[in-house]
Order: C-alpha cells, then structure tokens, then sequence
C-alpha cells in the first residue's frame, strides 16, 4: 500500500491510502484513521490527477510491482512540483544476497500466495528516477537491508 499526503501550505490536510487489492484496502478502512482515504488503485497508473500530491510514501511495495519505471512515471506525473517521493523497501548492495532473494526466496515466497517480483537494486532506483525526471536526494542501505530513499520532482 503507498500513502499520498496532502499538505496545504504547511498544514496536514490527509491522506490517501492506496492498494491493488480491495481486501488490503477493507483492512486499512477498519482502522478508522482521520482524515484518511483508502482507494483501490495500481500504483503503476495511479489513478489521481496531475500535480495533485505533496508527498507519496511507497513503504514495503515496491518489491511487487512489475514495472518499477511505470510506478516512477505515475509518480512524478502526480506530485507537486517540489513535491517527494520517500521510497521504503528491502535491499542489499550484496549480489549475492539479491540474487538468493531473487532466485529462491522470492520464487519460493510466491508458491504461496505472495506476489513479490524482485528486490530492487540501488542502480534500479537512480535509473528509473531519473528517466522519469525526478531527482534523488538521498539513498541509503540501513541496518537490515531497508532501503531508505528520497526522490524530488
């Protein structure tokens, strides 16, 4: 699921919960969160207008899409000018590591149920911003493989 912030000149005005599958979203409703929106929608089309977010918020997803530039593209076509993408998601600059998550856990993974696609590299996320058009600001590898990203329009 991503969370699509309003903000209007410095003031929180909401959110928009956003994901694939109507269960994930009925799950995300039962929490009773205010000022908060869930919509089921493809984060490789997002389905908002142009120009219309301050900040997106990808945590723990972007794994599962299989077209990560679609999802950069869709990106930079919603946010605000100035506006951030912060990018939350598992990865290593290990090859070995990536290719074990890619060629035995995740296909493992998907045996049951899980529609993981693959772990993204460092070079995926610089390359897919920048021909969207979008800048990155900051990347990093924490502890425990989290990918931690900040990307500008």
């Amino acid at each position: 699921m991503i969370c699509i912030h309003h903000i209007h000149r410095c003031k929180f005005s909401g959110s928009i919960g956003l994901d694939l599958t109507p269960a994930m979203i009925e799950q995300a409703r039962k929490k009773n969160l205010k000022n908060s929106t869930f919509v089921v929608g493809d984060c490789e089309n997002l389905p908002f207008e142009a120009d219309s977010f301050d900040a997106i918020i990808c945590s723990m997803s972007f794994h599962h899409y299989p077209d990560s530039q679609a999802f950069f593209n869709s990106v930079k076509r919603c946010l605000r000018p100035g506006g951030r993408l912060i990018l939350r998601d598992v990865t290593s600059d290990s090859r070995v590591i990536r290719w074990v998550v890619n060629h035995i856990e995740i296909p493992l993974a998907n045996k049951i149920g899980h529609g993981d696609v693959v772990m993204a590299t460092r070079e995926t996320v610089f390359d897919c911003a920048e021909r969207a058009g979008l800048k990155v600001e900051r990347f990093e590898i924490r502890k425990g493989m989290r990918l931690h990203a900040v990307i500008r329009k």
